[in-house]
């Protein structure tokens, strides 16, 4: 992979402040734009951003073989909570109330839970959702109360074999790991979700795995992450194998039944296919197998929305549904039914749920495309407003230590990820010589070869 992180910036973020009248119009724009604005289009039409990852470390308990960092990124210093909060502020500006805003990293949890705390407190307070992304290594049942009481919405649990976990040598095995994680989040009031990054090695498991997440009541939400050389990573690029359309062959395996991934869209169709299941026990039956139908929904759902503005006020709208195309209505209701009957025994065997199902196609950070940036659906929040996920992991040493201003009663202030705790100017971009770092500073390749030197 060439350099990207000493080339120049090919996206800039989209600034502290939303400058426009409708949040909605950059995603639809850049949707319209490359030809992705079609009938079964969801972003830009009901919302203005799927989601936002805040880093509120660069620090992690893993080295995964496939993780989206940079080998310095924990060269860095954590940023206080000030940084987090006016990046809180400038997630809210461009999207408004019901954006779901990550708690990533690194994985959050090795920060102070009061930290956290403080942090779900603020999301619920700016009216945006909250959501843990974490390995779950240190995320035990009391440490998930205490955000959950905070406010905390949904937590996401990434395991898979790219993480090396000691004593697990496949997906199945790491099914233990799964089930005790649903295990401590089970009655917490939390929406549980599940990250898997498809990669050579597990690849032939993804039917099993996808039949195991099916049958976890649980779940509301399971992600399949396709390989992309994007960091630090030492696996590189992706097996001819692995493409979208194999994955979801797998994926639809696992579940023993079609999905129709191309019937309703979140965001571009290169980047992100969609599927929504109502399950029983061992069962599964698409939502979204009357395509005109789901269109037809989608069109006088945007016709009866109001907010134009922010996130689509569901229930809201759907009253309106009722109200304005009482047919329309009556039909959707009866297609759910239908779908809620062909569970059969399924329904007797436990809880019918829905379940989201995702499959991520991230870019290389060497091979970026600008239409699929410019309709990104996944945002990172920088020193200077979002910026698209893929766009940022291509380049996330600039941004990194990018001087961010804090604006306080107390005057402004600079934070540099690179220099401990606030000054009172901002220090030049830069992060220090990795020749001259603890290897403990140290993860993925830059590891490696500090290893391979001794």
């Amino acid at each position: 992979m060439k350099d990207v992180a000493s080339s120049p910036p090919i996206f800039t973020p989209a600034g502290r402040r939303f400058s426009g009248s409708d949040r909605r119009a950059p995603l639809r724009d850049g949707l319209w734009r490359s030809g992705e604005y079609g009938p079964g289009q969801t972003a830009g039409r009901f919302y203005p951003i799927a989601c936002v990852a805040l880093e509120v470390t660069q620090r992690c308990n893993l080295d995964c073989s496939l993780c989206y960092l940079s080998d310095r990124a924990e060269m860095t210093y954590d940023p206080p909570l000030s940084v987090l909060f006016a990046r809180l502020a400038a997630i809210h500006s461009h999207y408004g109330p019901g954006v779901s805003v990550q708690l990533t990293g690194g994985d959050p949890t090795l920060r102070k839970v009061e930290d956290l705390e403080a942090l779900c407190r603020e999301t619920r307070r700016l009216g945006m959702r909250s959501c843990l992304m974490t390995n779950g290594i240190r995320a035990s049942r009391a440490f998930l109360a205490r955000l959950a009481a905070a406010g905390l919405d949904d937590v996401a649990f990434h395991v898979d074999m790219t993480q090396d976990r000691k004593g697990f040598e496949s997906e199945e095995a790491l099914n233990t790991v799964r089930k005790a994680y649903i295990r401590r989040a089970r009655g917490l009031g939390l929406r549980i979700l599940f990250n898997t990054t498809v990669f050579e090695d597990n690849f032939d498991e993804l039917p099993q795995l996808a039949r195991f997440l099916r049958d976890q009541p649980e779940v509301g939400f399971v992600s399949f992450q396709m390989q992309a050389d994007t960091g630090r990573g030492v696996i590189r690029e992706r097996p001819a194998r692995i493409t979208q359309a194999s994955v979801m062959r797998a994926v639809e395996e696992g579940y023993e039944t079609p999905l129709h991934f191309d019937t309703a869209a979140v965001g571009h169709s290169r980047c992100n296919r969609y599927a929504s299941v109502i399950g029983g026990k061992g069962r599964a039956v698409s939502l979204l197998s009357n395509r005109a139908l789901v269109h037809q929904v989608i069109d006088v759902l945007e016709q009866v929305d109001r907010s134009q503005d922010g996130h689509l006020d569901i229930r809201d709208s759907v009253r309106r549904l009722v109200r304005r195309k009482p047919v329309l209505a009556l039909r959707a209701g009866l297609h759910l039914l239908a779908c809620a009957m062909r569970l059969g025994t399924g329904l007797l065997r436990g809880p019918v749920r829905r379940q989201s199902v995702f499959i991520h196609n991230f870019m290389a950070a060497d091979a970026l495309d600008e239409d699929r940036c410019a309709s990104c659906v996944f945002m990172v929040a920088t020193s200077n407003g979002p910026l698209s996920m893929c766009a940022h992991n291509a380049q996330r040493d600039i941004h990194l230590a990018m001087p961010d201003r804090v604006d306080s009663p107390m005057g402004t202030h600079w934070w540099n990820a690179a220099v401990r705790g606030l000054s009172d100017r901002p220090s030049l971009p830069g992060l220090d010589d990795p020749d001259e770092a603890p290897l403990k500073r140290l993860k993925g390749q830059l590891r490696v070869a500090r290893k391979g030197a001794k």
